[in-house]
C-alpha cells in the first residue's frame, strides 16, 4: 500500500480526513506510529524536516517515510488517552505557518540554487531545512561579491512573482528535460520549475509564485568540503533577522551618540584611542617593572636565589624584557604570574643555568598548567590561585 500524498495535490490543504491503516507502539518512547490511507501531512525527507499539526487534535510529533508510506509519530496513549483504531477515521490539521514558512525558505533556495548553477556552474551538493535554519551546500567557492550579485539576482526573481510549477513529466518527457538533481531517483520524478530560473527534482511544497517568497538574504558562508556552506533566511525569518538587527545598531548608535550610518568610523576611532591608552600602559607597566628589578637585592648575596613576582595583568613584552633582565643577575628560576587568581596568570619563567623545562614539567604535573619552551626559558597559562602556584615553586 502507498500513502496517498494530499500535499502533492494542494498545498494549501490544511483540514483532512483519513482511515487509519494501522497503530503501532514505538518501543522506546511508546509513542503511537499512525499509518494513515491518505494524508497531508509532508515527511521528513529530501533536507527538510516534517510539517507540524494535530491528527484528532493530538500532536503529531514527526512525520516519516519508508517505501512511499508515511508513518505519523503520536503520543503515548497513556499521555493522550484518544484511541486510534485500525479502520476508524480521524481529522488531520496542519500548521499553515510552518508549511508556509518551509515553502518560502525551499522556494527561495531553489532560485539561488538555479543561479548559482547557471552562472557560475555551482551544483547543490547539500541542503537542511529545519525550524530555525537553512543551509545549502556549493561544490565551488564563490566571493562575497558573486554571492551578493546572487542575491540581488535572487530578490529581482521573487519581484517578479514568477509561477513555481510542479509536475511529474513521463519518463519518454524526463530523459529529454534538463533539470538539476543531487542524487539518482528511482520511481516517478516530481519536478519543481520556475520558468528561465531554475528545473529541479523536488519532492516538498513550494510556494505558488516566486512573490510568496517575500525576499532573500545571504546571512553567513563558510568553506566547506572543496565549496562552500551558505545560510540563508526568506520571507518572514529574513524580517526577523532584519529587525533583530536594526534593533542592534540602534543600541549601538545610542551607545556612540552617531548615526548609524557613521557607527564605523566611530569603532574604528574607539579603536585607534584605546591602542594609544594600551600602548601608554605597557610602556608604565615596563618602566614599573624595571623599577622592581632595580630594587632587587644585590648580586652578591642574592646571586643563587629563585625570583618570582607576581602582577597584574601585564603586557606580555614587557613581562618578558624584566624576566631577562632577571636572569643576568640571578642564576636561579627567574619567574613574573600576571593575572589573577579568578582569571588565573600567564607566566614566563628563565633561567642561564637552570633547565626551566623542569620547571614546566612541575607545573603541568602538579597545576595541570599549559605551555612550554626552551631549556632557558617557558611560559604558558595556569588556572589556580597564588597560593597553590606559591607552594609549588618556593
Amino acid at each position: 500500500m502507498i500513502t496517498r500524498k494530499l500535499y502533492y495535490e494542494d498545498t494549501h490543504l490544511l483540514d483532512f480526513t483519513a482511515k487509519i491503516i494501522s497503530c503501532e507502539i514505538e518501543e522506546h518512547t511508546g509513542n503511537r506510529l499512525l499509518i494513515l490511507d491518505q494524508t497531508a501531512f509532508f515527511p521528513e525527507e529530501g533536507g527538510q524536516k516534517a510539517d507540524a499539526g494535530t491528527i484528532n487534535d493530538l500532536p503529531v510529533l514527526d512525520v516519516q517515510i519508508k517505501d512511499q508510506i508515511l508513518i505519523h509519530t503520536l503520543p503515548p496513549a497513556e499521555t493522550a488517552s484518544i484511541p486510534l483504531i485500525p479502520g476508524d477515521t480521524v481529522s488531520g490539521h496542519v500548521n499553515w505557518q510552518r508549511r508556509f514558512d518551509f515553502m518560502q525558505q525551499h522556494s527561495g533556495e531553489h532560485i539561488l540554487s538555479g543561479l548559482a548553477h547557471s552562472r557560475y556552474g555551482c551544483n547543490n551538493v547539500g541542503f537542511h531545512l529545519n525550524y530555525e535554519e537553512v543551509t545549502m551546500d556549493f561544490d565551488k567557492v564563490l566571493t562575497w561579491e558573486q554571492l551578493r550579485e546572487l542575491e540581488e539576482l535572487a530578490n529581482q526573481i521573487i519581484q517578479q512573482n514568477i509561477p513555481i510549477l510542479t509536475y511529474f513529466p513521463d519518463p519518454s518527457t524526463l530523459k529529454s528535460l534538463d533539470y538539476r538533481s543531487k542524487q539518482g531517483i528511482t520511481g516517478d520524478v516530481r519536478i519543481v520549475e520556475i520558468p528561465g530560473v531554475d528545473k529541479c527534482a523536488c519532492c516538498a511544497p513550494h510556494a505558488d509564485s516566486t512573490g510568496q517568497i517575500g525576499l532573500l538574504k545571504i546571512v553567513g558562508m563558510m568553506h566547506h568540503r572543496g565549496g562552500i556552506r551558505l545560510n540563508i533566511l526568506c520571507g518572514m525569518r529574513a524580517v526577523t533577522d532584519y529587525t533583530r538587527h536594526q534593533d542592534y545598531v540602534s543600541d549601538v548608535s545610542v551607545l556612540l551618540s552617531a548615526r548609524p550610518e557613521n557607527i564605523g568610523a566611530s569603532v574604528r576611532r574607539l579603536q585607534a584611542q584605546c591602542q594609544q591608552k594600551q600602548e601608554r600602559i605597557n610602556s608604565l607597566q615596563a618602566k614599573l617593572l624595571a623599577q622592581k628589578v632595580d630594587s632587587l637585592p644585590s648580586l652578591e648575596s642574592s646571586k643563587e636565589q629563585n625570583i618570582y613576582f607576581f602582577e597584574e595583568k601585564m603586557d606580555t613584552k614587557a613581562l618578558r624584557n624584566a624576566v631577562n633582565s632577571m636572569t643576568e643577575r640571578y642564576s636561579g628560576y627567574c619567574g613574573i604570574f600576571s593575572g589573577s587568581d579568578e582569571e588565573g596568570y600567564f607566566y614566563i619563567i628563565g633561567s642561564v643555568c637552570k633547565d626551566c623545562t623542569t620547571m614546566s614539567a612541575l607545573l603541568r604535573n602538579t597545576l595541570n598548567a599549559k605551555g612550554g619552551g626552551s631549556p632557558r626559558m617557558i611560559q604558558g597559562t595556569i588556572l589556580a590561585p597564588q597560593s597553590a602556584i606559591q607552594q609549588i615553586i618556593k
